[in-house]
């Protein structure tokens, strides 16, 4: 089994398939992203390889996360694939819903009902602002179809002071219409461009403006990454992610693999280790598996631990995979 040396077992892997996408959010990337070349990228076949191995060392879920993963062509083959790997027990989706309504029905075919849809505002013209991109439409489309398809849906909206705030309550009340879960999540220095960001709207911000709303709100037990909220006034749930806070570090289990096919222990991590060139210079699966050992011995206790000695700004989440 993948174990830090703080005991913890790895179980969880976000594997980054693309830094490319078809929105520019504000809190993600620069509008003018320099994307890198193709063969830069892990191929599906290297991935797949290493989900293999990963599984076979106890990582039981795998989310796919981009940039926007459907922008990838080869996607859904790769998928295919990906749920038939022994002792992956879910496959689950982080997407922004722009092209997610045309892969539906293969989706459900292949057993992949968990998806995440980030989405930040619940108007055209907000939508717009944060996303730069016109695609309000496409996305409410997705989510009303995932929901008349009975998946498993959470929306994710990042929580921006001076930009959506006034926004909480109006994407709250989805949860009200549909059962799914609406989450928020504190905004993280992923930008791209070293732009700092707003501490003045944490989870306790955050719970607080829910409240106002939902007056018999009451947080359910669990120790997940997000806290998560019942009311009776909703047909779903509310969720709070204290991205920024990090109060969730101790009980983290999992890895991620960026686009670029670098390992990474953290979310907060300055950098990782080159998998993709351990792979491409013809290592053995059991040597491949030793170096993630190795670097995993790495991971620190928490985001803090790990932030503590960057020199430069952190790279766009795009990049790191959402």
């Amino acid at each position: 089994m993948l174990t830090d040396k703080f005991q913890r077992q790895i179980k969880y892997l976000r594997l980054a398939v693309t830094d490319r996408c078809n929105l520019r959010c504000t809190y993600c990337m620069p509008e003018h992203m320099k994307f890198v070349q193709k063969d830069k990228l892990l191929s599906f076949e290297e991935m797949l390889r290493l989900v293999s191995l990963l599984a076979e060392n106890g990582v039981e879920k795998v989310r796919i996360t981009g940039g926007e993963p459907f922008v990838r062509k080869g996607l859904i083959h790769f998928l295919r694939e990906l749920v038939k790997i022994e002792g992956i027990k879910e496959v689950a989706i982080t997407t922004n819903g722009v092209l997610l309504d045309e892969y539906l029905d293969e989706l459900e075919e292949i057993g992949i009902k968990n998806i995440n849809l980030s989405l930040d505002a619940t108007s055209k013209e907000k939508f717009f602002e944060i996303t730069r991109r016109d695609d309000f439409d496409k996305v409410m489309q997705s989510l009303k179809l995932m929901v008349a398809k009975n998946f498993k849906v959470k929306v994710n909206m990042v929580v921006m002071e001076g930009k959506n705030t006034d926004e909480i309550i109006p994407l709250a009340n989805f949860a009200k219409l549909y059962p799914i879960q609406v989450r928020f999540i504190e905004e993280m220095p992923f930008n791209g461009k070293g732009k700092k960001v707003s501490k003045s709207w944490n989870y306790i911000d955050i719970e607080n403006e829910l409240k106002k709303e939902f007056v018999d709100l009451k947080e359910l037990d669990g120790s997940s990454t997000a806290k998560v909220y019942s009311s009776g006034q909703l047909k779903g749930s509310l969720g709070i992610i204290p991205a920024f806070t990090r109060t969730f570090c101790g009980t983290c289990d999992r890895l991620r693999i960026t686009s670029l096919g670098e390992l990474r222990n953290c979310l907060y991590s300055q950098k990782g280790m080159d998998l993709k060139s351990v792979i491409r210079s013809g290592s053995s699966d059991a040597e491949v598996i030793e170096k993630v050992k190795e670097h995993l011995l790495l991971k620190k206790a928490s985001g803090f631990d790990e932030e503590k000695n960057h020199n430069k700004d952190l790279d766009s989440m795009s990049l790191i995979g959402g």
